[in-house]
């Protein structure tokens, strides 16, 4: 993954009231925290970001007041409702050290199991990994096209990069081909005849209620005085 530069400045507006102003300008508020030094509040362009995190960077060398920082897109806070990011959390990494992170594995090919009845079902897609920041894979692929039904896919059968060792518990499946099951909907007959019962019953002066059914009136039976 290859390191892209990003331009930053330090943010002195807190709170939502200091920060609305802020994006009026087309800036978003961020943080750079990590490595045992102080956070730092900062600002940056919000389109820039977006374009970022749609070409799926997420190393950077952040100039902030004329000193570059590499840093790692650790999260995006984004709207619910118009899908702007809100927030943008920074952490500092040294490019000579490895670091953790999640890369998402890409399954193409359409599995043989799906024309057996089954469907394929992502479990885990999302497997954590170890390299240095520029060795992070930008796609992992798998090809799913021979997985036959009730079978799965393990994180140790995904094949990485020699730099990138695998974090995530080699046994986790990441996807599997599953049986589909129709569910029957139970039978609505037996419960209308009985209650059609009941009400022919309670039209009839004197007829005992068919079992399940209300007594005539919908009155609960009168229970007999206890003896003394």
């Amino acid at each position: 993954m290859k390191v892209v530069p990003m331009n930053a400045e330090r943010r002195s507006a807190q709170g939502r009231n200091q920060v609305v102003p802020l994006r009026a300008q087309g800036w978003m508020p961020a943080v750079v925290y990590g490595e045992g030094k102080e956070n730092i509040s900062i600002q940056i362009s919000e389109w820039e970001l977006v374009q970022h995190v749609k070409g799926h960077h997420k190393v950077f060398n952040l100039t902030i007041g004329g000193a570059v920082q590499s840093a790692f897109l650790q999260d995006v806070s984004w709207h619910a409702i118009t899908d702007r990011p809100l927030h943008a959390d920074f952490k500092r990494i040294d490019l000579t050290k490895p670091i953790d992170t999640d890369v998402e594995v890409t399954l193409t090919g359409h599995p043989a199991g799906i024309a057996q009845g089954g469907t394929l079902v992502k479990d885990h897609v999302l497997i954590k990994v170890r390299c240095l920041p520029t060795e992070i894979p930008d796609l992992i692929e798998h090809d799913v096209s021979k997985l036959e039904l009730d079978q799965e896919v393990l994180a140790s059968q995904i094949v990485l990069p020699a730099a990138v060792k695998l974090v995530t518990p080699p046994d986790t499946t990441v996807c599997h081909v599953a049986k589909l099951v129709a569910q029957a909907i139970p039978d609505a007959a037996p419960a209308a005849a009985a209650a059609a019962e009941g009400a022919a019953a309670a039209a009839t002066p004197g007829a005992t209620p068919a079992p399940g059914a209300a007594p005539a009136g919908g009155a609960p039976p009168k229970t007999p005085p206890a003896k003394s």
